[in-house]
């Protein structure tokens, strides 16, 4: 309770009810809780989004800590409830500033953050909020009026000044406000729509006919007296859907005449077409029969010319339909036939050259389309088709040719319309054009920097716009659809009972608007337009894009990719092809989705090479920026058969030349890798080794300045996988190796590449004596001067000890001596701990002797008490955390042997640790072991505290490695285990992994424990752990959880297969199944 509430409380208990009493504090505790539960959640969402293992994100999980967010809850609790959301800006703006986030990631959090505040407080406590808005208006109000107050005494002066120069003035309204109003308001054309009674599929057989003429006369009647908008308005379109209903006749060809038929389907895709809305596979099935039908009927000569006219038409619609879903095969055999009978069509010839175009620019076949636009001959008459091609034209980056054509276009338009001023049909499409003439216009003077040299030309576009707001109106389009997309939003994300008891459902008519179809028509009318979401550095719905193609993506998965891949930025493909977003497709649809992504970038590689680091500002750009994130983020699902072919897409994207910057190549091919299994890379390590070496130059070098990275420099993620070699007889070509022992190498990077692939050879036995020979005398002939080490940029020190040399000594004392000589404390690096704590887990105990560990202790206590000198720096306690898990590698590596000044050192830089909320037990276990160090690692393992828990966990582990004779250690497995059945967290997945280690190690100590024991817990674990129980902010962890239960099961199954039981079965099983993430199947290695 805060003072506030406590002296209410006081009052309340001298002068009112003690029952009242209890309950204001009770309630007052309660809040103060669902306070804090909002902050700490908000802050949690905010740390661990995106998490990829960079120093930004380190900084982002320490500044959204719950310590933290529960200080920062009280803090603004506190708050006068009428300024407590100005407070919240300025207690984060605080707390961002302490920190060392670059300026981007500052804003992201800060907008994120406040935004789950504040709407959780709108939710849980509306009269806080309802308080906030009530001052923001008094302020508003009060900001207003003297606005207001500033601009009449203005205005008065410019009225004296005026009436002395003038001698009089008359007054009168701002014109530009009567213009804007009259501009603004419009009335529509009367087209009278009837809704037909009729009983459809529930009638009596004899009567289908009687309803399918009656709605086809009715329908023809509307037809024939639409007032010809290009694009309808958006009511109207409302309206004439709610108005088509074929009320299943659609489906009655098998019984009615073919020619009723195609009259009744003929004017139902018209009304369709002119509404904007998705056929249904119900309709798409049945308008495919009875075109087929009436194709057989062509065939015969049976046709009349006007029939065939309608049957022209509804092809051209199931064309447009297949394209949309990318069925190419359904595509091009209607194409085909239709090519035939081009003549017979309304400018079908004209239509069907942009249909191919439209193919091409849905298959993301730049160059392609090129070729097909180049082909378009359009008549001039033609000024429909002429608008679509020129749209097409600004996807492949010729902004001034069709900025050039839109104004010919629209200058014919307008002497057309001058010749017959009635055609409603031609004013509607004129005001369409100023629509892709205007963004174009602000496009081009962006580009050639001239915006304020035409920013006249622009605004009369604008005005022109408005004034023809009754032709063609984006606003309302765009503004309507927004809200139902808002709406459909809402009604998604509002929670429901689990039973809705007591209610009844009664459906008063056939038509129904969800959402999605309100995202399909805007993306239709943004196509008869013929304008992308991005036109140069001008973005058209960036405000509604995330749920227009949300929206869309869920009822066309197809169309939704082909959204995805255009959308203007990267975050709305972050915030919606997220982990859960993947997890729920089909397996099926995700390799189709690859193997469109993977084409995309093959395709259109001279594309994207041609236009160098330039901004995406068209397709090919945002193929270059979209393509790859949509590539990653879907490969977390490959099958093995698609894993095959990213290695295939891999080694050749690597192949090429020239390839810029900006386009992440290195960072794809390094993304791909770790979702493809150990299995297929040792499959075609043969073909793979055969690779071009290109160095590809991305945006940031390394930190030690390299630039260029080869597939082989993270190709395996595992070690130890020589059953898998022996498995598949991995040989290598003789050529290769000899090219590769080569010594002509012209650059470093060519030099490495060769070393490092060697090194693979060399380790599982590829290489004979003589090839080995020559891969050591390659390896060492290219010297730092300042290590005496290869010059393998990037790579950890602990690797050169793997290395085969000619001088045993050179690699062990050049590694000893950049620990021995570096000045962490000078430097503040903690590439220093990192270095070192992987050096000693991955040498032989006893590496170091006792003098070198005494001048790394030192070197590390004096690190530690240069940063203890600012504990308010958000990466105190991480760099700390470092500092202590070096320590504890070092003592391990020297099994404890130290000398009694190390000891006092440790001994003192522990007690200070601990005052200052640093966890050491992971090296007090080799300087302070005693009864209450075993009793407290036991007890703080079920610590809430992350980092108490963890730290314990470390420790037990070393510990039950260092004496695993000991009772305490059975005991201390004992509480791991319990720890898992709990599903404890934190410490859960680091739980498993410690089992998963002492197994990895073939520890008989886990034999305490017992196999079957094991096996149970994983069980238990893969029926607990899953997809279905993870909300959208733990499918992560969920699949961290899962990847350890699956390694624990592998290590298992490998080391003790005869003893495994249905847990392990479980897990292989699952590692098995398509509907898994490659994290979890690829721990499965074989």
């Amino acid at each position: 309770m805060d003072e506030h509430d406590v002296v209410e409380a006081g009052t309340d208990l001298l002068f009112g009810d003690p029952k009242s009493v209890l309950k204001k504090i009770g309630l007052s505790i309660l809040d103060k809780k669902q306070f804090e539960a909002i902050f700490v959640s908000a802050g949690k969402t905010v740390a661990e989004y995106e998490k990829d293992n960079t120093e930004q994100n380190d900084i982002r999980r320490i500044l959204f800590c719950e310590e933290t967010m529960r200080l920062l809850a009280n803090e603004i609790r506190k708050s006068n409830s009428f300024d407590w959301l100005k407070d919240l800006d300025r207690c984060v703006n605080d707390l961002l500033s302490l920190s060392e986030l670059d300026s981007i990631n500052k804003a992201r959090c800060k907008k994120h953050f406040e935004d789950i505040v504040i709407y959780q407080i709108k939710k849980l406590f509306p009269q806080r909020y309802g308080s906030y808005c009530l001052g923001d208006i008094h302020d508003n109000v009060n900001s207003l009026m003297a606005s207001t107050q500033s601009s009449n005494e203005t205005l008065n002066k410019i009225l004296e000044l005026m009436s002395q120069n003038d001698g009089e003035y008359n007054q009168k309204s701002p014109t530009t406000h009567e213009d804007w109003q009259d501009k603004s308001s419009y009335t529509l054309l009367e087209w009278h729509l009837e809704r037909v009674e009729v009983d459809g599929i529930f009638a009596h057989k004899d009567s289908y006919t009687d309803d399918i003429i009656k709605l086809t006369e009715t329908w023809q009647k509307e037809r024939d007296e639409y007032p010809g908008w290009y694009i309808i308005p958006y009511n109207t379109a409302v309206e004439l859907s709610m108005y088509t209903d074929e009320n299943g006749l659609l489906q009655k060809h098998e019984t009615e005449d073919i020619d009723v038929m195609l009259d009744f389907a003929y004017e139902l895709c018209w009304r369709r077409i002119k509404t904007m809305l998705p056929y249904s596979e119900y309709e798409v099935f049945h308008l495919r029969q009875i075109w087929d039908k009436y194709y057989i009927k062509i065939k015969e000569n049976a046709g009349g010319s006007d029939k065939i006219r309608k049957w022209f038409y509804i092809g051209q619609i199931l064309l447009s339909d297949y394209r949309e879903s990318m069925n190419w095969n359904e595509w091009q055999r209607l194409m085909d036939i239709l090519i035939v009978y081009q003549d017979s069509g309304n400018n079908g010839k004209v239509d069907l050259m942009i249909e191919r175009a439209k193919a091409c620019y849905f298959q993301l076949d730049i160059p392609s389309l090129r070729k097909e636009l180049d082909q378009c001959d359009i008549p001039k008459e033609c000024y429909e088709q002429r608008l679509l091609v020129i749209g097409l034209e600004l996807e492949c980056g010729k902004l001034e040719e069709s900025l050039e054509k839109l104004k010919q276009l629209r200058q014919d338009l307008i002497c057309k319309v001058d010749e017959n001023n009635e055609n409603y049909y031609l004013k509607s499409l004129e005001a369409s054009v100023l629509q892709l003439l205007s963004i174009c216009q602000q496009a081009y003077s962006l580009h050639k920097e001239i915006y304020e040299f035409e920013q006249m030309g622009i605004d009369e576009i604008l005005e022109e716009i408005e004034r023809k707001k009754e032709f063609f109106d984006w606003e309302s389009w765009k503004n309507n659809v927004a809200k139902e997309l808002f709406n459909h939003c809402v009604d998604n994300q509002f929670e429901k009972e689990t039973f809705e008891l007591n209610r009844s459902t009664v459906t008063i008519c056939s038509y129904s608007r969800s959402g999605h179809a309100e995202g399909y028509q805007l993306y239709k009318v943004l196509e008869k337009l013929g304008i992308p979401f991005k036109c140069g550095c001008v973005t058209v719905i960036s405000d509604m894009e995330l749920s227009l193609i949300a929206s869309i993506y869920n009822f066309n998965n197809r169309l939704g990719l082909l959204l995805l891949v255009r959308c203007s930025s990267t975050g709305t493909i972050e915030k919606l092809v997220n982990r859960k977003f993947v997890m729920d497709l089909e397996s099926g649809y995700i390799d189709d989705v690859i193997d469109i992504l993977i084409n995309a970038i093959e395709v259109n590689i001279g594309e994207i090479i041609a236009m160098g680091n330039g901004f995406p500002e068209y397709l090919a750009g945002h193929i270059r920026e979209n393509v790859p994130i949509l590539l990653q983020r879907f490969s977390s699902r490959a099958s093995e058969r698609m894993q095959k072919k990213e290695l295939q897409f891999i080694q050749k994207i690597m192949s090429y030349r020239n390839i810029p910057p900006r386009f992440e190549v290195t960072q794809l091919m390094d993304k791909l890798l770790r979702q493809i299994s150990e299995r297929m890379k040792v499959k075609l390590l043969h073909l793979m080794m055969e690779t071009e070496i290109v160095e590809q130059v991305t945006m940031h070098s390394r930190v030690d300045g390299s630039n260029g990275i080869d597939i082989f420099d993270c190709y395996f993620n595992k070690q130890g996988l020589d059953t898998l070699f022996e498995e598949y007889h991995v040989l290598i070509d003789e050529d290769v190796i000899n090219w590769l022992l080569k010594d002509d190498w012209k650059s470093d990077y060519e030099w490495k590449t060769k070393v490092v692939r060697l090194k693979i050879l060399d380790e599982y036995h590829l290489l004979n004596t003589k090839q080995h020979d020559e891969y050591v005398k390659l390896l060492w002939s290219n010297i730092d001067e300042k290590t005496q080490l290869p010059k393998l940029a990037g790579y950890y020190l602990w690797v050169y000890e793997t290395l085969p040399y000619i001088d045993e000594s050179i690699p062990k004392l050049s590694v000893k001596n950049y620990f021995i000589t570096n000045d962490i404390a000078k430097d503040s690096n903690d590439l220093y701990l990192k270095q070192l704590t992987l050096l000693c887990a991955n040498t032989e105990l006893g590496y170091w002797n006792e003098n070198d560990v005494l001048i790394i202790i030192n070197k590390i206590s004096k690190y530690w008490y240069k940063i203890a000198e600012n504990t308010a720096n958000i990466m105190f306690e991480d760099n700390s955390r470092k500092a202590v898990y070096a320590i504890a590698a070092v003592l391990e590596n020297c099994n404890g042997m130290i000398s009694d000044e190390a000891r006092e050192i440790l001994i003192k830089l522990a007690h200070e640790m601990n005052e200052k909320g640093i966890y050491t037990k992971c090296f007090d276990i080799f300087i302070l072991r005693d009864e209450q160090w075993k009793r407290d690692v036991q007890e703080n393992i079920f610590a809430m505290n992350e980092s108490q828990s963890i730290d314990s966990l470390r420790a037990m582990e070393k510990y039950i490695i260092r004496y695993p004779d000991s009772v305490t250690t059975s005991q201390m497995l004992g509480k791991i285990v319990e720890l898992i059945e709990l599903r404890k967290e934190p410490g859960l997945l680091s739980a498993i992994w410690i089992l998963h280690n002492l197994v990895y190690a073939k520890n008989t100590v886990i034999d305490t424990i017992g196999i079957e024991r094991i096996d149970r817990l994983l069980f238990f674990l893969a029926e607990l752990i899953n997809y279905d129980n993870a909300a959208m902010k733990d499918i992560k962890h969920c699949i961290e959880l899962r990847q350890a239960c699956a390694a624990l099961a592998f290590r298992l199954f490998d080391w003790k297969t005869v003893n495994c039981g249905k847990g392990v079965e479980k897990w292989r099983e699952i590692c098995k199944s398509s509907d898994e993430a490659n994290e979890v199947r690829n721990q499965w290695i074989w």
